[in-house]
């Protein structure tokens, strides 16, 4: 059915006599659904126009389209020369009461670099259109004879024909076939040509080649009637027929996780070794089934594990099953055998039955994974596993059996294991099915798995930094600076695996992206600043561990460039703003690390006399890295070291006006105010000697507890001066942590801020020289709040004895120099590193290609990296990887000045990076012989 705003008529061929006698402009739209479609009708009836509502193309003058996409609308207008305009046309012109000039609304007007759009594409409709205006050919096909062999009944030949048809094109039938036939098109398979001595020797094409020539050929002469030369040109026997776009885009993905999978397998082999141990075959019926359940409401729990775990299963056990045993355990009955084999039991049903099995197995593990006493969902059983393991916090139901507190702690960590694995082995089959599933079609909606269900779904919508994801990554960096100094096996396990879950949700992110066919690259970005933001506090060496230890190549890639970006923002260096690219890497990263080397070193010169000189605080170059203002850092934060911490102190302590009387009975002792302060933290806080003695005698006492700000009884001390309580709590608790920060404030700072001395000899005689190294996120030693030079020298002699104060000062800012500059060097390094591995790029091409077996033509192209990506290009993949492949083959000549940078960089990152460069060289000259 027609529709005209104007004129209301059913046939097309009168479109053009009205439009040559009254000039009026013929619109049609596309790709705008509802509302927005409502809207711009509503634009267009207030202006002089004839408005044609159809699904199919009908000779317009205009087309408006709400996105570029092989349509048959945008097509037709393409091949016709017609406008092919954004939506903002329709709106500026109502909004103006009369037709604008068409120019500056054009698709193809402006090319987009940050799109999944190639530049050939987004500029095709002005191209044809200036083109066929130029030459007065009458359409881009206008040369073409086209024979169309499909099966009848095909529902895209209608379309093709308007298509053919607005172009210009002679369609001939296959039966009166001239001998001038330029091109057969084929649906589908190739089906066996007539005795047509014409058709066998024309060329044969997909349907598919009409969108590529008219989107993302250059356009050729129109007198050319030789439209082969283009497939000629671009490749060899018939290449594009035996390799369309889609299934380039596959050996690339193949080729990106060549490595991940072959190491899949082999582990998957090792897997399968382990799992066959000698332990009799067990086929689990219904009855079976029936006779635990009985032995379950008989309490008879260990002999139901037992039973479990000694055989093999072909299914896995019944949740109502396994709950009362998980909820056994949970309820503090820790013995040891009894939850190994619960454990073993978890990890039998995993291996027969794991949740990508089935939407039914999915649903099973979900069921599963949630406490059996509060049954609230998986996410609420991992937030207490995790909450009991880094703050020591209680479960959310009542423990039954007490004194078990560190063994259930144990249990929980081993739960948050089991569950790691689960979610690993989740992305592992994802990266199996997006390697092997070649003409699968892509998938609409994220993977449905127990991680999309535990971290991602809660927004509704496709979003990588949701509310889950946020806490997670809270946990992740609390746990690393709860290591800070400390050699607490528990802990450091625990910070592993929420590491290694944050980033394993990160390459679940990737992979779905491009299960999906969807670029979901640049969110990544955004949770790896959040992570830089929230290490404000780190000191330059715990920031360098922590970006080492992040296992997702992804994710530490990004995290690694927004440390540097951070460093080049605080000492003013100008990087480009662009997406990551290896060609931002090596043109914009590279001369930045040479410019912060030689500022550092300079910055070093400058201060080698200067004792206690405060820089730019952490805090403060956070604010300018998102802010981007270059304010006045004095005006901002005056150099008042009282009023810095007197500042910090009122942040963190809200006062309260009601007091409650404290008992020393045990069961009083963990209870918390409104702050989160223990009896310990009120006794030293208030100088109560005696009830700070009665409360350490106490069994199961914490003297490392904090309060909801993080600060410790030791710091309450050595804040308010009482000087009897730091010497009792030193004598008495040698597990003490006098390193415990707040924004990097130890207790050390705290007492020399506060002018207490004296509570600094004491800490400095039981913890060492390690206590004056330690610099707050002002980056200020405990020595730059003593005023007094004699009291300084006298605190200095107590671990160094016979040092002088500058000689201390210039080897602490040597150190910390060189950490900056190492920091830096290691954070190049592994962008450079990462960047080339997630794509790939060392590895030439013909290794996937022949792993495969995909063509015997292909390997010889592959050379050819300009030639490759001429041929197979208008994938945003696609397009994205020939791209970094042209920079890395350029690497040799970007990287020439890198060396001579390396001069204000000694050490042995220095080393690893050109050791780093030399290899990756010898890459670039193996996958081009001509470059050596």
């Amino acid at each position: 059915m027609v529709c005209m705003l104007c004129v209301n008529v059913s046939f097309s061929f009168f479109f053009e006599q009205m439009a040559s006698c009254s000039q009026k402009k013929i619109i049609q739209i596309t790709g705008f659904k509802k509302q927005e479609k409502k809207a711009l009708l509503k634009c267009l009836s207030k202006l002089n126009c004839v408005f044609v509502e159809s699904k199919k193309y009908r000779n317009c003058t205009h087309l408006i389209a709400k996105k570029l996409c092989k349509s048959e609308k945008v097509l037709a207008a393409c091949a016709a020369g017609k406008w092919v305009l954004t939506k903002e046309y329709i709106i500026n012109s109502a909004e103006s009461g009369r037709w604008l000039d068409e120019t500056t609304y054009e698709w193809g007007y402006e090319i987009e670099r940050d799109t999944h759009y190639s530049p050939q594409m987004q500029s095709a409709p002005k191209r044809w259109r200036e083109e066929l205006t130029n030459s007065s050919a009458p359409g881009a096909f206008h040369r073409w004879k086209v024979v169309l062999l499909v099966k009848r009944g095909d529902k895209r030949m209608a379309c093709i024909r308007r298509v053919l048809k607005a172009g210009k094109a002679t369609i001939c039938s296959s039966e009166n076939a001239e001998h001038s036939i330029t091109h057969v098109f084929i649906g589908g398979k190739i089906s066996p040509l007539q005795n047509k001595k014409c058709l066998s020797e024309a060329r044969q094409y997909p349907l598919q080649y009409i969108g590529h020539y008219l989107f993302q050929n250059e356009i050729q002469n129109p007198k050319d009637t030789q439209m082969n030369r283009f497939l000629a040109a671009q490749e060899a026997d018939q290449v594009m027929s035996k390799m369309p776009l889609a299934e380039m885009k596959n050996v690339i993905i193949k080729h990106m996780y060549f490595t991940a999978t072959i190491k899949y397998r082999l582990m998957q082999t090792h897997q399968l070794n382990k799992c066959n141990l000698e332990v009799k075959s067990t086929g689990w019926s219904r009855g079976t089934w029936s006779i635990l359940q009985g032995l379950v409401e008989e309490d008879l729990l260990h002999d139901v594990v037992a039973e479990l775990a000694a055989g093999q299963m072909y299914s896995a056990p019944p949740v109502q099953l396994l709950h009362p045993l998980l909820e056994y355990v949970l309820l503090g009955n820790t013995d040891t055998i009894f939850f190994a084999k619960l454990c073993h039991v978890y990890y039998l049903a995993l291996h027969c039955e794991p949740p990508w099995k089935s939407p039914s197995m999915l649903k099973y593990y979900l069921d599963l994974l949630q406490c059996p006493i509060c049954k609230k969902g998986t996410w609420s059983l991992i937030e207490m596993l995790v909450r009991s393991c880094l703050y020591c916090e209680t479960v959310c139901h009542t423990v039954t059996v007490s004194g078990t507190e560190d063994e259930l702690r144990i249990v929980h960590k081993t739960l948050l294991k089991f569950f790691f694995d689960l979610i690993k082995g989740e992305v592992e089959f994802l990266t199996k099915s997006l390697v092997e599933g070649t003409n699968s079609q892509h998938q609409q909606t994220l993977p449905e798995t127990v991680l999309l269900k535990t971290f991602l779904l809660e927004s509704g919508t496709a979003v990588l930094f949701t509310k889950h994801i946020n806490i997670l990554a809270d946990w992740v960096i609390f746990s690393h600076r709860e290591l800070n100094g400390k050699n607490d096996a528990f802990r450091r396990e625990v910070a592993g695996l929420l590491n290694a879950i944050l980033g394993t949700v990160v390459d679940y992110w990737i992979i779905s992206g491009l299960l999906m066919d969807r670029n979901v690259f640049h969110q990544v970005p955004d949770l790896a600043r959040y992570l830089a933001i929230s290490c404000d506090d780190f000191s330059v060496h715990q920031l360098k561990i922590f970006l080492c230890a992040i296992p997702s190549d992804w994710l530490q890639l990004f995290f690694a460039e927004a440390i540097f970006k951070q460093m080049c923002l605080q000492r003013n260096i100008t990087v480009s703003t662009e997406p990551l690219s290896l060609q931002k890497i090596v043109c914009s990263y590279s001369p930045a690390l040479r410019e912060i080397g030689m500022r550092e070193t300079e910055v070093h010169k400058a201060e080698e006399k200067k004792i206690g000189q405060q820089p730019c605080p952490e805090s403060q170059r956070t604010l300018q890295m998102l802010n981007g203002d270059k304010q006045n850092q004095v005006k901002v934060l005056p150099d008042l070291p009282d009023l810095i911490f007197n500042k910090l102190r009122a942040k963190t302590e809200v006062q309260t006006a009601h007091t409650k009387r404290s008992s020393l009975l045990a069961e009083e002792v963990h209870k918390r105010n409104i702050k989160g302060e223990t009896a310990l933290h009120k006794a030293c806080r208030n100088n109560k000697v005696e009830r700070l003695i009665q409360l350490l005698s106490l069994p199961g006492i914490d003297i490392n507890v904090k309060d909801y700000a993080g600060w410790t009884p030791l710091h309450e001390a050595c804040n308010h001066g009482s000087t009897v309580c730091v010497r009792e709590i030193l004598e008495r608790c040698p597990e003490v942590d006098l390193l415990s920060q707040v924004d990097g404030v130890t207790p050390l700072h705290d007492a020399l801020s506060n002018g207490h001395v004296e509570i600094g000899k004491l800490l400095l005689q039981h913890g060492g020289p390690v206590l004056l190294e330690q610099r707050n996120s002002h980056e200020k030693l405990p020595l730059d709040y003593v005023e007094s030079v004699t009291a300084k020298e006298e605190l200095l002699n107590l671990v160094y004895p016979g040092e002088s104060i500058e000689n201390f000062y210039e080897c602490r800012e040597q150190d910390f120099c060189n950490q900056k500059k190492e920091l830096c060097l290691i954070s190049f390094t592994k962008m450079l590193i990462n960047f080339c591995s997630v794509y790939n790029l060392s590895t030439p091409l013909t290794v996937t290609l022949r792993a495969i077996a995909c063509s015997n033509v292909l390997p010889v192209m592959v050379c050819d990296t300009s030639k490759m990506k001429n041929a197979f290009s208008g994938d945003w993949l696609v397009d994205m990887y020939f791209k970094e492949l042209e920079t890395f083959g350029k690497l040799p000549q970007f990287l020439q000045e890198i060396p001579e940078s390396m001069l204000f960089f000694p050490g042995e990152q220095a080393k690893a990076l050109l050791a780093v460069l030399e290899t990756m060289v010898e890459a670039c000259q193996c996958l081009n012989p001509s470059s050596s």
